[in-house]
């Protein structure tokens, strides 16, 4: 059965049963602000069962696209590595509302798995929650199902939800099928180290309502909420090993290996990752995710960035993924429309963020092999933290891709050291030299250059201007034509596109003629004023020589304009209220935004900062026009004109002035008069680096946009709070407050509780090469709580050596402490260094003190029996 047979199957049978077929919901969560991703099929559903909204309907089956990679719900880690895990999959699911409950879903779910799917009874295995006698009764009497197959499980396994921090939740069964014994002839599904059963359906019996203060009162309509990986049911009706091997995906993996001679057999964990990965990043886009280093926006940046870096292992040196992800959208847009509509934008997206990050991938993967080699040579398998720094601060490798590097490869990382490093990098100031740039033009836009001269710029006056077309380029080659689909860059004689410059971003727009069109996506100024406008062509024929009707997008222009003359207020506005010496240090205006770093060697408060963007809209209010002349560059400078540190100017140059408080150097384009801007709303103000500020902002229709967002916000928080937005804030402090006044009194009772009357440590104390030593176990104690309880032993031994080690959770803390009068003698980073292994883990410090994590408690006794004869060995 094919994966889009298998969803229109379980579609139709719950169709036949009185359930409303619904869309899939987008993968941003529509009604939920505690869920980074909808990450199951119930997402959408959330309001119906807390009775919040009234229910259109009593039974509902959806096929949802789910994303697993960030917040609550994350299995990033594991994809690649086992054969069922996914970032982005497909869950089918049938749901009920204040209608029928257990009796039914597992009625129906049986009756689907065996008589449509025609999977064997007997292969067929079900876990329910430990205290649910009910369900357990029905599949055992109801259903027949054999009690050696049926299995109760606790919280963990068998209790959902909810999906967030709130909303319904409750007991579940969940049916596994049993890929046979001669995989694993001692497991059972709560003992599967071999992967022989797959869990390929949850049955879901909400019937709480999961509170932000952890109380769990019934729903107001207990129904069903079920999900069945649709992947993980072809990979068995397939009779595939992995749900990276159904139809559904094996595509993709093949497309993959298409580009790379190496084969998928050979080395398949970078091509799963890789087509996992690129479905995900086609549906983020899709549904208007956007690359960045906050939220959802950083996450797709993580998935991209890991894919590339798995793409290095299969030889893949340039771009790769925009070429896959084409491959996402042939096969999946024909129940995914927003695929096919997105198309252009996502391949656009994924390369020209895939390009930014080629040179960091390619530098840092080098640096890091250089570690290793480096490591393996002294014996040592920690990175030590100004390594880590450098690969960061430096080179600008991603944290997160070493820390996955590392862990593949066996390495642990000094996060310590990092973090001191990070310390002291933020108080000093760092220079940088910015290159021409003109030694990476390719040779053919220089050649096109000496040919064909400069681009006449037509912007300032028209939206629109007939050209001729003098030059087409296809991967960097000089062609004569570019035909439907394709993507090439066009030179004109004259045109009314703006070039990126400035810190503006190029216009968008199209090209017609009578052969064909194109859509332009970009535009920049590729060897002195010669405008190349990247484009694709949407239908027919381009030629050079033909002549073209070229029309840029005013609507994105228009708001262009006013965010570039809204960052000339803003300067002269920095400047009145924060001194002279502001400078503009670099900027981008956006349709959407405007960025603008400017010189200011502190933080700028919050009054401050509501000054500066009052004065900016009184600027603004004023309505004055904002004209432009052309001057020679010494008039220009002795009238007052701001010009660009650093920046080169020609003997002639254009002067933009905005009444009596903004004259600058600018080949940009702006509104007519301030008061066209409307409202310019500063939305942070961040340090870039030192002695350089950043502003964000935007202005009219994205300013409504920001605003009416943290109106909404706002609102949210407030109703989760149970406090009007006028008390939010009272609320808001009363509720840090408590947390830490209880967070003091918790660390309070576990220092008395370690180091009380009740536990006599310092009768521990052996003396070893005239040196008190003390290593013992402490119970209960995070990492935090063990520094307090050391500094309290190390005090009361008076000089010595401390090691200590306690179990939090399922993972080990380890500390180790040496007196300052000993530091000469042995340091406390070498005793972790040589501990933290025993338990699975590794650490670093300072000589006086160090701290180390591991991985595997049981072997903590041991770790601290071997303590004194590992400082024995370093005393000499």
């Amino acid at each position: 059965m094919k994966s889009d047979d298998l969803r229109a199957q379980f579609l139709e049978f719950f169709r036949e049963r009185g359930h409303t077929v619904e869309r899939s919901d987008t993968i941003v969560p529509s009604n939920d602000p505690t869920l980074l991703f909808t990450s199951a099929g119930m997402v959408q559903f959330k309001p119906y069962y807390t009775g919040e909204v009234p229910v259109p309907y009593r039974r509902a089956a959806t096929s949802q696209k789910c994303l697993r990679a960030g917040g609550k719900a994350n299995d990033l880690d594991e994809v690649g590595k086992t054969a069922r895990h996914l970032t982005f999959f497909e869950m089918l699911g049938n749901f009920s509302f204040g209608d029928y409950f257990k009796r039914e879903a597992i009625q129906w779910g049986w009756e689907f798995s065996t008589q449509v799917l025609k999977f064997p009874a007997e292969k067929i295995w079900v876990s329910v929650y430990e205290d649910d006698d009910e369900a357990y009764d029905m599949w055992a009497n109801e259903i027949g199902v054999s009690t050696s197959r049926l299995v109760r499980l606790g919280a963990k396994d068998n209790f959902w939800g909810p999906a967030g921090d709130t909303g319904a939740c409750g007991p579940c069964s969940e049916l596994l099928f049993d890929k046979g014994a001669h995989i694993d002839p001692n497991a059972d599904p709560d003992n599967d180290p071999n992967e022989r059963f797959l869990e390929f359906w949850n049955l879901v019996f909400p019937q709480f309502d999961q509170q932000l203060d952890g109380s769990r009162p019934q729903l107001k309509n207990r129904g069903i909420d079920t999900g069945m990986g649709l992947e993980r049911i072809a990979a068995i009706l397939q009779g595939v090993d992995t749900v990276f091997d159904t139809d559904g995906i094996i595509p993709i993996i093949r497309a993959t290996e298409s580009l790379t001679k190496t084969k998928y057999t050979d080395n398949p964990v970078p091509f799963r990752v890789i087509a996992d990965h690129a479905r995900a990043l086609s549906f983020m886009i899709a549904d208007g995710i956007l690359p960045g280093n906050e939220g959802r926006g950083y996450v797709l940046r993580r998935l991209l960035r890991r894919a590339a870096r798995f793409g290095r292992e299969l030889g893949f040196e340039k771009p790769f993924l925009h070429a896959v992800s084409g491959t996402v959208v042939d096969l999946m847009s024909h129940h995914y429309p927003e695929l096919a509509e997105g198309r252009t934008r996502i391949e656009k997206i994924i390369q020209t963020e895939e390009e930014r990050f080629g040179s960091t991938l390619a530098r840092g993967m080098d640096l890091l092999e250089d570690l290793f080699a480096s490591l393996d040579k002294d014996g040592r398998k920690t990175i030590p933290g100004e390594e880590l720094f450098k690969l960061y601060d430096t080179f600008g490798f991603p944290m997160d891709l070493t820390k996955d590097i590392a862990e593949d490869r066996g390495y642990e990382m000094d996060t310590e050291g990092f973090e001191a490093a990070m310390d002291r990098q933020r108080t000093q100031a760092r220079s940088a030299w910015a290159g021409s740039g003109q030694e990476a033009v390719p040779p053919v836009y220089r050649k096109l250059h000496d040919e064909l001269g400069e681009t006449h710029f037509a912007g300032y006056e028209s939206t629109e201007t007939q050209s001729v077309i003098q030059a087409i380029i296809v991967d960097g080659v000089r062609v004569e034509h570019a035909r439907e689909g394709q993507a090439a860059e066009f030179i004109f004689d004259q045109t009314p596109f703006y070039a990126e410059s400035g810190g503006q971003v190029g216009d968008t727009g199209t090209i017609e003629c009578v052969g064909g069109n194109a859509h332009v996506t970009d535009v920049r100024k590729r060897v002195g004023k010669m405008f190349a406008h990247a484009a694709k062509v949407a239908s027919g024929e381009l030629r050079v020589g033909d002549s073209v009707k070229l029309s840029i997008s005013a609507s994105a222009r228009r708001a262009t304009e006013a965010h570039h003359s809204a960052t000339h207020i803003l300067q002269a506005a920095l400047q009145n209220v924060l001194g002279d010496h502001v400078h503009q240090a670099g900027s981008l205006v956006a349709p959407d935004r405007l960025r603008f770093d400017f010189t200011h060697f502190e933080g700028i408060g919050e009054e401050r900062l509501q000054d500066i963007e009052r004065l900016a809209n009184d600027y603004i209010r004023q309505d004055v026009p904002v004209s432009t002349q052309q001057m020679a560059l010494d008039d220009a400078r002795k009238a007052g004109a701001m010009a660009l540190f650093g920046e080169k100017y020609e003997d002639v140059v254009r002067v933009v002035t905005m009444g009596d408080f903004s004259m600058e150097l600018c080949g940009g384009t702006h509104v007519p008069r301030t008061g066209v801007i409307g409202y310019c709303k500063i939305l942070t103000e961040t340090a870039v680096s030192s002695g350089v500020r950043r502003i964000e902002a935007v202005c009219g229709e994205p300013c409504v946009e920001a605003l009416q967002l943290r109106d909404r916000q706002l609102s949210r928080t407030a109703q989760m709070l149970s406090a009007s937005p006028d008390a939010l804030e009272e609320r808001v402090c009363a509720l840090v407050e408590d947390n830490k006044r209880l967070m003091r009194e918790v660390d309070k009772w576990k220092q008395a509780a370690a180091t009380g009357a009740s536990v006599d440590y310092l009768s521990r104390v052996q003396e070893i090469s005239g040196v008190k030593v003390l290593a013992a176990e402490v119970d209960g104690q995070d990492g935090k709580g063990l520094r307090m309880v050391l500094d309290k032993l190390r005090d009361q031994l008076g000089s010595g050596v401390v090691v200590l080690g306690s179990v939090d959770g399922d993972k080990v803390a380890l500390c180790a402490g040496v007196t300052k009068d000993l530091t000469g003698r042995i340091k406390a980073g070498d005793i972790v260094q040589r501990v933290a292994p025993i338990v699975g883990g590794g650490g670093g410090g300072r000589p006086d003190m160090a701290q180390a994590g591991g991985k595997d408690p049981a072997k903590l006794p041991e770790a601290i029996q071997q303590a004194p004869g590992i400082v024995a060995e370093l005393l000499g």
